[in-house]
């Protein structure tokens, strides 16, 4: 079946034609699986359930518009919740063989869900309840290829406890003032592809996670192949966790180009969920300082295993290797655990990496959130970009390196493993830089970060 729905163009994104999608895709699912052709037009939508073996094709031209109105969505209610968005536009549950293709564009209409204007921290306050664009949740053989989304409100793509995806040559473009505006999320999932794709967001570009979710969709995420890609990000470009209540394992990235980041790539444990297995190679970033709101200081390795709820303890980080990076940055690769045996088997070899100065006062700090908030530290996002530390005026979780920037540090590590590493540093430093680049602390001299 092909079903083509030309006579909703006129409306030009002005009216909800959300039922009328809607009975397009019924018939798809009606007929055991079609074809929906979006010709040139803007189309306003709110929720829409996708069915199985269906091929949602976007034509040149063509752009589905998020509806500016939450309650819009109520159609498409979530397993899954992220911050406080239960709802999606594009959503499927228990279905199969479902693709989105073609060069058409989605728009996440982000303006109907922010403030107009950042506030000193460079953060858009943003509206207490928005919609994820794309969720998918236990499905199988997803691909999601060609198509471009712009201005996500929230979580742009979210695919959750599902298997058997393939994601080629998207591009998701979100605005770099927008937290919480992640390009991927790939949660609880199993063998997934990403290759020859753009991700540029606020938040996280590509995260792997696995979020506390509803018994039936609590999965660890596994065999995940990522290549090829062009990221940027206020706050991590490729992220692993921060949300890690089950295991993270398998995980190769290469030949990926990390552009005007603040951090490049980013491994958190926190929940209990064991991270090991990983592969970095091939990579070329450029880190910078960004606004305070975003976590990191311009890291480009970021690893990070602590408690988050003092009863769970932060599952391991292990048998991590990078090998062939290269970059730009003002920050320092920062590595640490405040859990004894628990960051281990950490290889680094065949890096090049130019530290340059930034007369910003930010640079020679580190960056440990979340949670460093005392009075949520199982909070939100919010909880812990906000709320400032007395004695140091800083967000809680931001302090001054011991002895100044690093070029490496390395705290609580066992079994690291450092080789042929080329280090540009200042010829003459400032006075807030470490004369040593590599510092290693055992964390009994150390103690933990708070």
């Amino acid at each position: 079946m092909q079903i083509t729905l030309a006579a909703l163009a006129h409306h030009q994104g002005q009216q909800d034609v959300s039922a009328a999608f809607q009975q397009a895709f019924d018939q798809i699912a009606q007929a055991g699986g079609g074809t929906l052709i979006v010709p040139t037009g803007r189309y306003r939508i709110g929720a829409l359930q996708l069915p199985s073996n269906l091929y949602l094709w976007l034509e040149a031209g063509a752009e589905l518009i998020a509806s500016p109105d939450y309650q819009d969505f109520q159609g498409a209610i979530t397993l899954s919740v992220a911050e406080n968005s239960d709802r999606a536009m594009l959503y499927a549950r228990h279905q199969h063989n479902i693709t989105i293709a073609g060069p058409g564009l989605i728009n996440g209409n982000a303006s109907a869900y922010f403030a107009s204007e950042p506030d000193e921290q460079g953060y858009r306050l943003p509206a207490p309840h928005r919609p994820r664009l794309i969720v998918f949740e236990d499905c199988q053989q997803i691909r999601l290829t060609h198509f471009t989304i712009i201005d996500a409100p929230m979580w742009t793509v979210h695919l959750v406890s599902s298997a058997h995806i393939f994601i080629d040559q998207l591009t998701i473009s979100n605005d770099l003032t927008m937290a919480n505006t992640d390009a991927l999320d790939i949660d609880g999932c199993q063998y997934v592809q990403i290759s020859n794709s753009h991700f540029s967001s606020a938040d996280d570009g590509i995260c792997l996670k696995t979020t506390c979710k509803p018994s039936e969709l609590r999965r660890p995420t596994q065999h995940v192949l990522v290549q090829n890609c062009l990221l940027r990000s206020y706050s991590c470009a490729f992220k692993i966790g921060t949300e890690t209540f089950d295991a993270i394992e398998d995980i190769s990235v290469n030949n990926c180009s990390i552009y005007d980041s603040n951090r490049a790539i980013g491994i958190v444990s926190r929940d209990g969920g064991v991270i090991q297995r990983l592969q970095f190679s091939h990579i070329n970033f450029a880190c910078h300082h960004v606004h305070p709101c975003h976590w990191g200081k311009a890291d480009p390795i970021f690893i990070s295993c602590r408690h988050r709820d003092p009863a769970i303890a932060p599952g391991a980080v292990r048998w991590v290797s990078f090998s062939h990076l290269s970059g730009t940055t003002e920050g320092a690769i920062n590595m640490h655990t405040d859990t004894p045996g628990s960051l281990l088997h950490i290889s680094l070899s065949h890096l090049h990496m130019q530290q340059c100065v930034n007369d910003q006062s930010e640079q020679g700090l580190y960056d440990v959130r979340p949670p460093c908030n005392p009075d949520q530290p199982t909070g939100m996002g919010l909880d812990n970009a906000y709320r400032l530390n007395p004695n140091t005026g800083q967000a809680f979780g931001v302090e001054h390196y011991p002895n100044g920037l690093p070029a490496i540090y390395a705290q609580g590590v066992e079994q690291l493993h450092l080789e042929h590493l080329f280090i540009e540093r200042p010829p003459i430093l400032p006075q807030s830089w470490d004369v040593n680049p590599i510092v290693q602390t055992a964390l009994s001299d150390a103690g933990p970060r708070r």
